[in-house]
């Protein structure tokens, strides 16, 4: 009697399962040794999410982490933003342009549009500020009337405002030799937390306010001259 001999489709079938298995619990293995702990990823990659300030795919974080696998990567995007969420953070991450980026709550947006103002105003000159005052309470104003006003050349300040934006040609004087004409944009009113140009301050408010400024420093001088007598004069 023949021994009885194993049946090939069974067993291609059994091995073909069981070394489907060492091999996906191998490479799993292998991943997992590779990976850092979850919170460490985690705090590494919302690192890289506040200071790339744009969506970042998982694949580039991956990459950038030196890990092979995007999988634990999404794992901790999943994490952070559940803890945003849970912690009532001022931070959400949301899921943009295939890629991840890190956003403050619509609730912040005030509080946030007030200091990116201020921000702007201050990185302006006081030449360009001037500049600026000029054709808000002028405009439409051409150039030449700019340097008229100002009594001094204004080109290079009139292109910084236009390279911000904060200017635009409005019209053409057609008198003039089609002259352009500029006035103040959207972007100035926002960059100023102005609804509207009527919210300007009114041309006497500031003339009384520069008068009193005035006034002030010239009565700071005579205290100065009070209190010290013998100062000649």
């Amino acid at each position: 009697m023949m021994p009885d001999l194993p049946n090939p489709e069974a067993d291609t079938s059994d091995n073909r399962e069981s070394a489907g298995a060492d091999d996906a619990t191998q490479v799993g293995d292998s991943l997992s040794a590779s990976f850092m702990p979850p919170d460490a990823m985690a705090a590494r990659i919302e690192a890289l999410l506040f200071v790339h300030g744009k969506p970042i795919s998982a694949r580039r974080i991956a990459d950038l982490l030196e890990v092979p696998s995007v999988i634990p990567v999404k794992q901790c995007l999943a994490l952070l933003a559940r803890r945003y969420d849970d912690l009532g953070s001022a931070f959400s991450l949301q899921e943009l342009a295939q890629g991840y980026q890190l956003t403050t709550r619509p609730e912040h947006d005030a509080l946030l549009n007030k200091l990116v103002r201020e921000r702007e105003a201050q990185k302006l000159s006081p030449a360009v500020l001037e500049c600026l005052a000029v054709i808000a309470y002028k405009q439409p104003i051409s150039r030449l009337d700019i340097e008229s006003i100002r009594g001094s050349s204004s080109d290079h300040l009139v292109r910084a405002l236009l390279e911000r934006g904060f200017i635009q040609v409005t019209e053409r004087d057609k008198n003039r030799g089609n002259a352009a004409l500029y006035g103040t944009t959207g972007e100035f009113l926002r960059a100023f937390g102005l609804k509207s140009l009527s919210e300007l301050p009114r041309q006497q408010d500031l003339a009384s306010l520069a008068a009193a400024q005035e006034g002030a420093g010239e009565a700071e001088v005579d205290e100065v001259q009070v209190q010290d007598p013998e100062k000649p004069q």
